[in-house]
């Protein structure tokens, strides 16, 4: 594998990683907040930043495979 694709990878991850980060602290902030449509409002994001992680690391995965089958 090459260094390039070694290190896009490796950013993938990294923002993968930051967005389940992301996800955990808004919910932390949720279990303070009143509002119910707020609350649900923060909810759909935390959802959001988890299907984006999940996102990333398939690509991740693919490209695995991708480079794999060039070879």
């Amino acid at each position: 594998m090459s260094r390039s694709v070694r290190s896009f990878r490796k950013t993938l991850d990294s923002v993968a990683d930051d967005s389940e980060s992301a996800a955990i602290e808004v919910m932390r902030a949720v279990d303070q907040v009143g509002d119910q449509v707020l609350r649900q409002r923060l909810l759909n994001v935390v959802h959001r930043l988890n299907r984006d992680a999940e996102k990333l690391r398939a690509i991740r995965d693919g490209m695995q495979g991708d480079i794999q089958l060039m070879a």
